[in-house]
């Protein structure tokens, strides 16, 4: 156990430990295709906790899947569909309700072109084999979150292009394909193979020198889960608290640029392999933590972030317990005034503030009112504004 500090200076404890290669839940099982051994875990105890645990076993594709269908490519044919490996039966997917593929529908990749210099191939991939599944007569494309995890059963978006720059500067876009393992007939040539698995992704350029052949695609990716509690470890739900993730800048500069916005609670969000700046938001005003959380290759990273703050009801009334006033302009500002946190208009508003002191001020009729209050983490309440 060693002590650390978060992007905000606050102290936090981290701890590694070995886990036996075993599924640790269901609904793991039926988000991530791979099979790793868990590295540990990461306890932050004033911001954020986080858990890697492994990715369990895809669904590959049976024996008697068929190629019939694959296109025929070369390096400058039009558009065609892959015929993707026929999907399992195997009993693999569970009731939980989370995604199948580890994108859980947010940030899935996009987009039908390529710079006629892709900035992301990946040259250096580790030689790891040929495809598990190589049938005569096509090309398979078989992707992997690392090289030594399983191939992955589906989610994958598969696209192929030609290595010849059209008019526009941009690849031709030659064939595509949704799945896990696919196959394609490809002509000799040279192309460029782009597998995209929600936010992560990977290029690789190819050589076909034959009919029958296949490439193995390491993404380099793991998963993330994020999850916030209040003070009094109650979990935060969709709509009560959201996560902007940030990954540093492709260009090399300090900077980061928002990869996923607005990411709520408890779904997974497939990356490539790095660390991201995580930035949780309960509520509009205030309460907001960040932190960064690094996710490794073929492993999910389950991260909690604890959220010190309340939500407080604004009441303008003529004595303690009384009706509250209509038609109050609300302004809540820190103690002392310095800086405003919050604005509402209504006779009973509510506002999520981070542990603190401040100040309620409220207008009506002409007149203002105010009050200081502190706010104690998990401790909702009502505050009480005397209109005298």
């Amino acid at each position: 156990m060693q002590l650390a500090k978060d992007t905000q200076g606050l102290e936090f404890a981290t701890e590694r430990r070995s886990l036996p290669l075993v599924l640790r839940t269901p609904a793991i099982a039926a988000v991530l295709c791979a099979a790793l051994t868990a590295l540990g875990g990461l306890a932050i105890a004033s911001s954020a906790r986080a858990e890697t645990v492994q990715m369990p076993l895809p669904r590959l594709a049976p024996d008697n899947a068929g190629t019939n269908g694959a296109p025929v490519l070369s390096a400058a044919s039009g558009g065609a569909k892959a015929a993707p490996a026929a999907a399992s039966d195997s009993g693999d997917a569970d009731d939980s309700g989370d995604a199948t593929d580890g994108t859980d529908d947010i940030g899935a990749g996009s987009g039908d072109d390529l710079d006629s210099v892709p900035a992301d191939t990946a040259p250096d991939q580790p030689d790891v084999g040929p495809p598990s599944d190589i049938r005569p007569g096509s090309f398979t494309l078989e992707a992997r979150l690392a090289p030594k995890a399983p191939p992955l059963g589906d989610g994958v978006k598969w696209r192929i292009f030609g290595d010849t720059p059209g008019p526009d500067g941009h690849l031709q876009l030659l064939g595509e394909a949704d799945g896990g393992i696919v196959y394609f007939g490809l002509n000799p040539g040279t192309y460029y193979v782009h597998a995209a698995y929600g936010r992560a992704g990977a290029t690789r350029k190819i050589a076909v020198n034959g009919r029958t052949g296949g490439e193995v695609v390491v993404l380099n990716a793991g998963g993330m889960r994020l999850a916030a509690t209040n003070a009094k470890d109650q979990p935060l739900h969709q709509g009560e608290v959201t996560f902007d993730i940030y990954a540093p800048d492709e260009a090399g500069d300090e900077g980061r640029f928002l990869l996923v916005p607005n990411a709520p609670p408890g779904h997974i969000i497939s990356l490539n392999a790095g660390t991201y700046h995580v930035v949780s938001k309960y509520g509009d005003a205030n309460a907001i933590v960040r932190t960064d959380i690094k996710v490794d290759p073929g492993k999910l990273t389950e991260a909690t972030v604890f959220l010190k703050a309340a939500r407080m009801t604004l009441k303008l009334v003529e004595q303690h317990g009384g009706e509250a006033i209509a038609d109050t302009a609300w302004t809540v500002t820190t103690n002392g005034g310095s800086a405003s946190i919050a604005k509402n208009v209504g006779a009973f508003p509510t506002v999520i503030l981070a542990a603190g002191d401040y100040t309620a001020i409220a207008k009506h009729d002409g007149k203002t009112f105010q009050k200081n209050f502190s706010v104690e983490p998990g401790s909702d309440r009502d505050v009480e504004v005397l209109a005298q």
